[in-house]
C-alpha cells in the first residue's frame, strides 16, 4: 500500500519513496488489520448563490383516526335518527351488505349524502376480495344537489 499526502489544492501530490512503501507493506502484513490510506482529492471551491425553492402546492397532512366499527356506526345512526337499536341495527346491517355486494361486483354507487363511489381495482385474494374504491364527496354534503335547467337553478 502506498501512502500519500497533500498540502493544499494547488500543490502536487507527493508519494513516499519505494523503500518506505515496502516497509509499510511488511508492517501491515504483521498486524491483524490492514490499514488503508486514501488519496485526498481537492475540488475547486464553487461560489454559487443558493436558489430559493418555489412552493407549488401546500399539502395538509391527514392523520387517520381509529376506524369506526359496526357497533359505533349503529350508535351514531341511533343518535342521528332518534330510533331504537332494535330498529336501526337490521337496517344498517342490510345497507352494509348491499353496499359490499355492489362494490365487489364492480358497480359504481351514487349515494347523494355520501357521494359517488367508483371502483378502481378489484383483486381476488385467498380469503377475501380486495376492492380499491375512490370516493367523490360533495363540498355541500348537507345541502341539496343543485341542477341547472336553462338559466335557473332548481
Amino acid at each position: 500500500m502506498a501512502t500519500s499526502s497533500t498540502k493544499t489544492a494547488t500543490k502536487t501530490v507527493k508519494k513516499a519513496p519505494k523503500s518506505a512503501v515496502k516497509s509499510t507493506m511488511i508492517a501491515s502484513k504483521a498486524t491483524t488489520k490492514p490499514v488503508a490510506t486514501t488519496k485526498a482529492v481537492a475540488t475547486p471551491a464553487k461560489t454559487t448563490v443558493p436558489q430559493k425553492a418555489t412552493i407549488v402546492e401546500t399539502v395538509k397532512p391527514l392523520v387517520a383516526g381509529a376506524p369506526i366499527k359496526k357497533p359505533e356506526l349503529i350508535e351514531r345512526v341511533m343518535a342521528e335518527t332518534g330510533m331504537k337499536k332494535k330498529d336501526v341495527k337490521p337496517v344498517v346491517e342490510a345497507m352494509l351488505s348491499v353496499l359490499g355486494r355492489a362494490l365487489t361486483k364492480g358497480e359504481d354507487l351514487t349515494v347523494p349524502p355520501l357521494g359517488k363511489l367508483m371502483v378502481k381495482r378489484t383483486k381476488e385474494a385467498a380469503n377475501a376480495t380486495i376492492v380499491t374504491v375512490k370516493l367523490r364527496h360533495p363540498n355541500n354534503p348537507g345541502g341539496q344537489a343543485k341542477t341547472i335547467a336553462g338559466d335557473e337553478v332548481i
